[in-house]
């Protein structure tokens, strides 16, 4: 993959997704693979936003914030399937061990900010195509996300 708006290191810090930070992974949650894929898809889905447009990549995607908002609602909604999937409660000697039960917390987090990813990347899109329809106009959109 090109170089992308939006890296790695970005992604990390606004989740902080540090391994000193990730006390019961022990390390970063999501790998560089996942992240890579969740920007892939997360492009895709706002090119298909109508009006579609195949124009943007990870390299020229129109803001590095709604691209992040994106791949951390994404991951997020993912990771919910496999946290659920996964889920097994246990007792042993009286201790109830449940070390897979973020499925909703995961779920919850990936949707508020996937729907904030698909409320924005909505109104990036009309305004996209005002602009090609009526030129460029002045908007309070313009240095929120360019």
């Amino acid at each position: 993959m090109a170089t992308a708006i939006v890296t790695e290191k970005d992604l990390r810090m606004f989740a902080m997704d540090r391994p000193e930070l990730n006390t019961l992974v022990d390390s970063v949650r999501f790998g560089p693979e996942e992240i890579e894929q969740a920007m892939i898809r997360v492009v895709d889905r706002f090119n298909i936003l109508a009006p579609p447009s195949s124009g943007y990549s990870v390299e020229n995607f129109p803001s590095s914030s709604l691209l992040t908002l994106g791949v951390w609602g994404w991951l997020l909604r993912g990771a919910a399937i496999g946290e659920a999937s996964n889920n097994f409660s246990y007792s042993v000697a009286g201790v109830q061990v449940n070390d897979r039960d973020k499925a909703e917390i995961f779920m919850n987090l990936g949707k508020l900010l996937w729907d904030e990813f698909i409320d924005t990347a909505t109104q990036v899109k009309l305004m996209q195509s005002i602009n090609k329809t009526y030129g460029n106009k002045p908007s309070e959109y313009r240095h929120r996300f360019f």
